[in-house]
């Protein structure tokens, strides 16, 4: 049987492995719409812009 301590610590660990996935799929996400700005319409473009500023912004996703 698992000691508090070390469920504590296993549970840490995987709570950091999944906040590095979530930043990475925002990253990707963040590149995604990058490269269909261009080809938005002015109000998508704006759109995107919002989108692609909280997701530099909240690092804590």
């Amino acid at each position: 049987m698992e000691s508090m301590i070390e469920v504590r610590r296993r549970t840490a660990v995987i709570e950091a492995e999944s906040h590095k996935k979530m930043l990475e799929l925002c990253w990707a996400f963040r590149a995604q719409l990058e490269d269909v700005q261009s080809r938005l319409s002015p109000a998508d473009y704006s759109y995107v812009e919002a989108l692609k500023t909280f997701l530099l912004r909240d690092r804590s996703v």
